[in-house]
């Protein structure tokens, strides 16, 4: 039986954006232990002071804590290392949680020993009216299933960051067989991303299952400035620009550096043979949108390879030799 559930929020100037969290954290209806630590990516508004406001005189086990040097996985370590419960829940800033998710979480996890990961599902709510386009793309927004159906999920998969449990223990083996993350993550007011894909490959690396339930619900704030068009195509680019590190996890498909290489070279020509295909065609059908999103992806890939090539071969070696694969 774990000892109860430490929520980590992990924040960058969310004055704006907390307040809803956090009365829907006030609101939660869960009978065992569970803390809130908020972890203070060096903002530069009152975010410090409007968690005070909020919370100030409620019954809820909370704290705030620093952490200066900026990145969101940094953020998320100094939340895991602070936490003083079993199970970590990570909420962003602008996640508005159902009152049962505790203890729906909770639930699972004890009754499912082997489960290093839970999500659930998301719902958009919009503080603008919602673009016609949104439907169609609104997997990039951390809602939605992302494909997946209830139960664990076979091979290498993941789930958005966003409201996700994480068995501690698991998080905490990874310093200890000197697990170095590839990627940076999102810093400051940047797009860059792919963190949460990352932690979450590495935890079944180590043997645990990663799980999807709809019975988790959570809703998802988006802020007006994030559907505009314009920055849908900068989020796009932040995410390809990881590209290929996270294929370096996928280290039980290949035998050897070698195998792994020609899988980084296909993909490559792939991107290339994308971008020239689409980018003639827009030219004949100007007014199509998605051809916009697929030249800004494989465009931000390609110069991502260029970049990330040989940290990725080196990565891929690097994680076959730590989960000794």
């Amino acid at each position: 039986m774990y000892n109860g559930i430490s929520i980590v929020i992990c924040t960058y100037n969310g004055s704006k954006r907390l307040p809803e969290t956090l009365s829907c954290i006030c609101n939660l209806m869960f009978l065992s232990p569970y803390e809130l630590i908020l972890v203070d990516n060096a903002s530069k508004d009152d975010t410090i002071q409007v968690v005070k406001n909020n919370l100030q005189g409620s019954d809820l086990d909370w704290r705030i804590v620093n952490e200066s040097n900026p990145g969101l996985s940094n953020a998320r370590w100094k939340g895991v290392f602070e936490a003083k419960y079993d199970i970590v829940l990570f909420c962003d800033d602008d996640n508005y949680l159902a009152s049962d998710y505790l203890e729906i979480g909770f639930k699972y996890f004890n009754e499912n020993p082997k489960i290093g990961v839970l999500g659930g599902l998301g719902s958009p709510v919009f503080e603008a009216d919602k673009p016609d386009w949104f439907e169609n793309f609104s997997h990039s927004y951390a809602v939605g299933t992302l494909g997946k159906t209830n139960g664990v999920q076979n091979g290498l998969s993941y789930h958005y960051g966003a409201a996700c449990f994480f068995l501690k223990g698991a998080l905490l083996q990874l310093p200890g067989i000197g697990f170095k993350s590839a990627l940076s993550d999102r810093k400051g007011d940047s797009l860059s991303s792919g963190g949460d894909v990352e932690l979450c490959y590495v935890v079944q690396l180590l043997g645990y299952d990663l799980y999807y339930t709809d019975n988790l619900h959570f809703k998802h704030f988006i802020e007006k400035h994030r559907l505009d068009r314009a920055y849908y195509l900068r989020l796009k680019a932040g995410i390809s620009a990881s590209f290929p590190l996270l294929t370096a996890y996928e280290i039980n498909n290949f035998k050897n550096r070698t195998q792994y290489k020609k899988y980084l070279f296909k993909l490559f020509f792939r991107c290339v043979q994308l971008y020239f295909y689409v980018s003639c065609k827009k030219v004949l059908f100007s007014k199509n949108e998605n051809l916009d999103i697929s030249i800004v992806v494989n465009k931000s890939k390609i110069k991502a390879f260029l970049k990330n090539y040989n940290r990725s071969v080196k990565h891929f070696s690097y994680v076959k030799s730590i989960f000794k694969i």
